[in-house]
C-alpha cells in the first residue's frame, strides 16, 4: 500500500501477500485520537466485567487484537470524556455481536438468526434483557438515548434496526448460496457494517442534535450514503482474509472475483475505484450542502450544527481509515485461529453465556 506523501510506509491488510494494494482516495485530512482514549478503555473493561460478557481468555484476546477503543477515539476525537466512554462501550458491543454472526452458527441458520435478533429487538422496545448480552445492550442503549431529542432517537433506532436485520439478510444469502450483485451490495454492506448508526452517533460525538427537517436535506443525505458506503467497502478491503477463513462471501473483493471472474489483484483494484467514487461523492455533497442550507432558509445555530455534523461524518470516515493500519486484527493473522473454524469466540447467544447472573439491571450502575 502506498503511503501518503511524506508519511512512512503503513501496514497492509494481512492475507493479501503479493497483491499491490492501492492507497484508496481519502478526502479528509488525518487527525489525532481523542485524549480520553485510555480512560475510555478502562471503563469498557470494567463494564464488560460487570455484565459478565467476554470473560474467556480467547474472547479477551480477540478484543485486545482489535483495540476497539482506538477506533472509537479515532472516529469521534471531539467527544467529551463521558460521551467517548459511552461510545466505546457501544462499539465494543457491536464488534462482539458482529463476530458472533460472522464466526458462529447464528449467522448460518435463519431460524437461529431470527431468534437472536428478536431477543435484541425486544431490548429496543423497552425490555430490560434476559441474558448478560441483552442486559449489557439495554444498559448502553439507554445510556446513548439519554438526553437526546425524539428526532435523533427515531433516526438512531432506525439505523440500529437496519443493522440488526442486515444479519438476517446475509444469513439467508449464505443459506441459499446467493452472491448479491455489487450494485445492491454497496448499500447492503453500508447497513451491515453499521455505518449509518455510527454516522448518527457522530452527532453525539460532535455535541449536536439535528432537527428532523435538516435530516432530509439532500446533500446531507447524499453525504451519509457516500460516507456509509466508503466505510463498508474499506472494511471489506481489510477483512478479505478473515472473511475467507470462515466462509463469509459478503465482501466486495470476493463478490467482484465471483461475478467478474477476475484475479484478486483486479478485484482489489476495482474496489479502490469504488472507494474513489465514494470519496468524490462525499466531497461533492460537502460542496453543495451550504447552498442547499441557504435555499432552505436554514441559518444560525441549526446551520452551524448541520455543517459540524457534515464535518463529523468526514472525521468518522477518516478515523476508521487510519485505524485499520494500527491493529493486529487487520494487519496480522491470528496465530491461534484455525482456518475454516466456525465457532463464536464470545458466545453471546449460547446457553453458557445465559448462565451468568451477577449482572446489574439496566438502570443500576455497574459494581
Amino acid at each position: 500500500m502506498r503511503a501518503e506523501a511524506g508519511a512512512p510506509q503503513r501496514p497492509s491488510p494481512y492475507g493479501l501477500d503479493g497483491i499491490t494494494v492501492p492507497d484508496p482516495r481519502m478526502p479528509v485530512s488525518p487527525h489525532p485520537p481523542s485524549p480520553f482514549l485510555a480512560e475510555a478503555d478502562a471503563t469498557v473493561w470494567s463494564w464488560l466485567d460487570a455484565y459478565g460478557i467476554c470473560q474467556s481468555p480467547a474472547s479477551q484476546r480477540n478484543l485486545r487484537r482489535a483495540r476497539i477503543t482506538l477506533t472509537t477515539a479515532m472516529a469521534y476525537p471531539g467527544a467529551d470524556r463521558d460521551t467517548l466512554a459511552r461510545l466505546a462501550r457501544w462499539l465494543h458491543w457491536t464488534f462482539i455481536m458482529d463476530d458472533e454472526f460472522d464466526d458462529g452458527p447464528d449467522g448460518r441458520d435463519a431460524v437461529r438468526c431470527e431468534a437472536a435478533l428478536t431477543s435484541l429487538l425486544r431490548v429496543l422496545e423497552g425490555e430490560a434483557g434476559r441474558t448478560p448480552a441483552t442486559r449489557a445492550l439495554a444498559d448502553i442503549w439507554h445510556g446513548l438515548l439519554s438526553g437526546r431529542s425524539p428526532s435523533w432517537r427515531r433516526a438512531f433506532r432506525r439505523d440500529v434496526e437496519g443493522w440488526f436485520w442486515s444479519y438476517y439478510e446475509d444469513t439467508v444469502d449464505r443459506a441459499a448460496d446467493h452472491y448479491p450483485r455489487l450494485a445492491a451490495y454497496r448499500r447492503q454492506r453500508a447497513r451491515g457494517v453499521g455505518a449509518y448508526m455510527f454516522l448518527t452517533l457522530a452527532e453525539l460525538g460532535a455535541g449536536v442534535d439535528l432537527p428532523e427537517t435538516v435530516r432530509h436535506v439532500s446533500a446531507l443525505v447524499d453525504l451519509r450514503h457516500a460516507a456509509a458506503e466508503y466505510t463498508g467497502l474499506n472494511n471489506d478491503l481489510w477483512s478479505v482474509a478473515k472473511d475467507r477463513s470462515v466462509g463469509v462471501f459478503h465482501n466486495a473483493v470476493m463478490l467482484i472475483e465471483h461475478h467478474e471472474r477476475c484475479t484478486l489483484q483486479d478485484a482489489v483494484d476495482r474496489l479502490a475505484g469504488l472507494l474513489a467514487d465514494c470519496a468524490e461523492r462525499m466531497a461533492a455533497a460537502r460542496r453543495v450542502l451550504p447552498g442547499q442550507l441557504d435555499a432552505a432558509g436554514i441559518g444560525g445555530r441549526t446551520r452551524a450544527d448541520v455543517l459540524a455534523c457534515a464535518a463529523a461524518y468526514g472525521t468518522f470516515v477518516r478515523g476508521c481509515y487510519d485505524y485499520y493500519h494500527q491493529v493486529d486484527r487487520y494487519t496480522r493473522a491470528d496465530p491461534d485461529r484455525t482456518t475454516g473454524e466456525l465457532a463464536p469466540v464470545h458466545r453471546l447467544f449460547t446457553p453458557a453465556s445465559a448462565l451468568v447472573s451477577r449482572v446489574p439491571g439496566p438502570c443500576e450502575p455497574p459494581p
